[in-house]
Parts: C-alpha cells; structure tokens; sequence
C-alpha cells in the first residue's frame, strides 16, 4: 500500500478518507468480513474548512467532524483520478446530507448481514448459524425502514455508501467506478438451489414472511458479540470455493432477508411477485449497497491512493 504521507493540512476537498479499524467490535467485523485494512469512510472537507474537517456517515446521522480525534488509526487518502481538483460539487451534496441529518443504518446489523453474503464467508459452518441469526434480526429492522418508523422515509445510509451516494449525485464526471469481476457466488449458488424447485422453495420463503425475530438492544447485541468472537478465532476466515453445502435454514432466511432488502431500498422493484430468484437477481444490481470502506481502498477503477495522512502536518 502507497507510503507517502499526506500532511493534514494539504487534503482536498472531496478527497476519501478510509480509516483503520478503531477498538470498536462493529469496526473490527466490518474489516474482517471484508477482508480490509480499513472500515470506516469520511469525506475531507479541504481547506474551505478548519484542517482535518470532514463529513462522514456516523450513528445517529451524518455529521461534521475532525479527523484529528483519530491520530492512533492509520488513514487512506483517496483521490478522484486523473485528479479532478475541483470535488466540492461532491461536498456540497454531503453538506446538504448533514444539514437534513441523513440517518445512519440502524444498528448497522442488515448491513452487516449483506457483507457477510456478499463477502463469501459461509463455508463456515460456525458462521453459518451466526449469519442466520443475524439476518433474521435484520429482517425486522429492514421492516421498520420500509415502514418509515425510524427515519420518516429518508434511507439510511453507511459511511462507505455514503461517500458513494455523495460522488455520484454530483455528475457522471465524479462517479466512482467499481471493478465488475468481483461477483456474489453465494447469491448465484442460492439461486441455483432455488431454482432446482422454485415452486417448494417459494412456498416455503414466502409463507415465512412476517415471521421475524424481535429486535431489541439486547438481542443485537448478543448477535454482534457472537460474530465478533467466531472472526477473532479465525480472522481468516473461509471463502467460498468449490461449493460447500448450504443448510435450508440459512438458504431460506438469507433469501428472505435479501428479498425485504430488495423491498425497502430498491424503489423500482416489482414487490409484488413472490419468485425468490426475482429477489436475489435484483440484489446482484443493487452495487452501491455492496460497497465497503475496503471497496472503495482496492477495488474501483477511477480512484487512486495517494498516501496515508500525515497527522503532524
């Protein structure tokens, strides 16, 4: 990884900032599931602001803060390339985000859920049970966020789609292009399941719906600190390679949580069909929701590390 130093005082606006995992058990999961240095994003406000100002997708809601609180965790410095240097058009939105107080993912947990699918851990049978648990709890969140009872119908976001979200409102000019060749092999491995009998898998999907578990502080987490020590055992992990079997609970309750993600954040969804497969092919589109600080460091096209910050500076 790029080792120059960038002086504090010398970040641009626009430019991304991703920071290493704080002691936080959210932060250290978000970096193990994804396989990153880093897991969190913030956005540098340049020197329009006091040195070291950014804004970033925090709980409760997007806010504006210092990056020199965080002197003890190794920051990123990403820069749009080949080197648009006027980003504050991308600012401007993330102001406009702050001034409405954009909420944050509540409890993080369905975004957790979707980076466990989609980073392709559940060769783990350990995991396995633990990722159905959590997209079960999920499901009553992603409810509550459909249902508008938490947010009053402004979508929440996480801080990697966040910075994201503020690149792309800007112009086609600023957006920020993903390698396409990661691919999601557990969806495509669900869906080929599915398919070998839609017609008892469906019944059995959608006859589920409603039946979620109850989401309280608790509940979550207990579910958090249980993944936390199952990574921390094995922060390797296991990919999924050849093809390891899926149990039908995990199959069942990840396509359903996929399915209610699909109905609360893609609004040109047709939801009234009920074919999982729909769902889950929908889901494979839905990019932005995939990206993870550790997305943003590794695998886009049109961004480049210039260094890390140099707090001193």
């Amino acid at each position: 990884m790029m080792s120059e130093k960038v002086r504090v005082s010398e970040l641009k606006a626009g430019d991304i900032l991703l920071l290493e995992p704080s002691e936080d058990k959210i932060s250290k999961i978000i970096a193990w599931v994804t396989k990153s240095e880093v897991s969190h994003t913030a956005l540098s406000c340049g020197p329009a602001k006091p040195t070291g100002t950014v804004i970033e997708e925090t709980p409760p809601n997007a806010v504006e803060d210092t990056i020199l609180t965080r002197t003890a965790r190794t920051a990123y410095v990403m820069r749009l390339n080949p080197g648009n240097n006027d980003c504050q058009p991308v600012m401007n939105i993330a102001a406009r985000f702050v001034s409405e107080k954009l909420p944050y993912a509540h409890a993080q947990l369905p975004f957790i859920g979707l980076y466990c699918i989609t980073s392709n851990i559940l060769g783990d049978t350990g995991i396995q049970g633990l990722v159905t648990k959590i997209v079960k709890l999920s499901m009553g969140i992603l409810m509550e966020l459909e249902d508008a009872v938490i947010y009053k119908g402004r979508e929440a976001m996480m801080c990697s789609q966040f910075a994201y979200h503020c690149y792309k409102e800007a112009g086609e000019s600023y957006e920020i292009h993903l390698n396409n060749n990661t691919g999601l092999p557990v969806i495509d491995k669900i869906i080929e399941i599915i398919q070998r009998d839609p017609s008892g898998y469906n019944s059995r999907i959608f006859s589920a719906i409603g039946e979620n578990s109850p989401v309280t502080d608790v509940n979550v987490d207990e579910a958090v600190n249980e993944l936390y020590e199952a990574l921390s055992e094995n922060q390797a992990g296991t990919r999924l390679s050849v093809s390891p079997d899926l149990p039908d609970d995990l199959i069942i309750e990840v396509t359903r949580f996929c399915i209610q993600f699909v109905k609360t954040f893609s609004r040109g969804a047709d939801c009234n069909q009920e074919d999982a497969v729909y769902y889950l092919d929908r889901l494979k589109d839905m990019y932005e929701y995939f990206i993870s600080p550790g997305d943003l460091l590794k695998n886009t096209l049109n961004l480049t590390c210039i260094g890390t910050v140099d707090y001193e500076g």
